[in-house]
């Protein structure tokens, strides 16, 4: 026995695409603000701080050892090497939006993008 859409099944249909074309032009206009610079640390420590807007390569040293190597291209910045065994950090992608991360976990590299603007509030709690 086959059953028909009733009124109300297009109705919760039309409902569900609605909300879904609003959480998408919400994501769109509200992006995140583009960084300025990435901050690289390393097992919690500064290493370094690097701008956005200079294309350069930097290899980031552990003990002398080269364990990563950071590329900052096009105002992106991307882990382009690693000697850590999975290459997750180099398959995170480029990044360039404030607050945006990559991380090595092996070798204990944290590469955030910041921001030069101030915003009005540190947190918000609801």
């Amino acid at each position: 026995m086959k059953k028909k859409f009733t009124m109300a099944d297009f109705l919760i249909l039309g409902i569900v695409a609605i909300l879904g074309v609003l959480i998408v032009l919400w994501m769109v206009f509200h992006a995140a603000s583009v960084g300025d610079r990435v901050l690289v640390e390393v097992d919690g420590q500064e290493y370094g701080t690097y701008d956005l807007k200079k294309d350069a390569v930097y290899d980031i040293k552990v003990k002398g050892e080269v364990t990563n190597t950071l590329t900052i291209k096009d105002g992106k910045a991307y882990m382009s090497a690693a000697n850590c065994p999975d290459h997750l950090c180099m398959k995170q992608g480029k990044i360039h939006q404030d607050k945006q991360t990559i991380c090595c976990l092996p070798n204990k590299v944290v590469v955030t993008v910041i921001s030069n603007e101030k915003n009005e509030y540190d947190s918000v709690v609801k």
